[in-house]
């Protein structure tokens, strides 16, 4: 009786262990997707940050140009600084880290998805950062109603991002589209520290 009594104890032990290391690992997992989350948004802003800073510290030195063939130069080197922003924007996303990179897809792939049918064509030179692991990390943010998503055997020819195929129908999340859609929303932005005033006259 007293070797069950300590076959027992071992055994409700190693379950209360169990259980404590299962509580741990749930609460980690919970943090770096929290951390995930925020570095992707930080990341975000801080584009937006570095392409009006960019734009403010050529300002002054655009601003004092004066005359008409200055103001053309002016103009055409206003345009190379917004070229130049987006340009950098688009070789920091391209080069970032592989955590960061999925850190700042998930979201976008997430809120992309509608049936959750679709399959994910990679870039080539990114297809190897979908791992069974990464794709079950979107699937259980989908949540059951929406949880088939996969991986297609196409890898697309394009820098970074992705495209969701379901069908007939494609969404466009690829670099270059994102970078395009971006530009659209905040080139007034950038484009209004540039000219100012002298905008109105280049």
């Amino acid at each position: 009786m007293a070797l069950e009594h300590i076959i027992r104890k071992i055994d409700e032990d190693a379950r209360a262990e169990a259980e404590s290391l299962l509580s741990l690992a749930r609460a980690e997992a919970d943090s770096i997707k929290e951390k995930a989350r925020k570095q992707a948004e930080e990341l975000r802003a801080e584009l937006l940050r570095e392409a009006e800073k960019k734009a403010k510290e050529h300002a002054n030195r655009i601003q004092v140009l004066a005359g008409l063939e200055q103001r053309k130069e002016t103009l055409k080197e206003k345009r190379n600084l917004v070229e130049e922003a987006f340009t950098r924007a688009e070789e920091k996303i391209r080069t970032l880290a592989p955590d960061e990179y999925c850190a700042l897809l998930k979201p976008l792939i997430v809120s992309a998805v509608e049936s959750g049918r679709e399959e994910i064509i990679p870039s080539a030179a990114h297809r190897h950062l979908f791992t069974p692991d990464f794709l079950k990390e979107i699937n259980d943010e989908l949540g059951p109603q929406r949880s088939q998503l996969r991986l297609s055997e196409e890898s697309g020819d394009f820098a970074a991002g992705f495209i969701l195929r379901e069908s007939n129908k494609e969404t466009n999340l690829t670099l270059e589209s994102i970078i395009k859609d971006r530009r659209d929303q905040i080139e007034p932005s950038i484009a209004a520290i540039l000219f100012g005033e002298d905008g109105k006259n280049g």
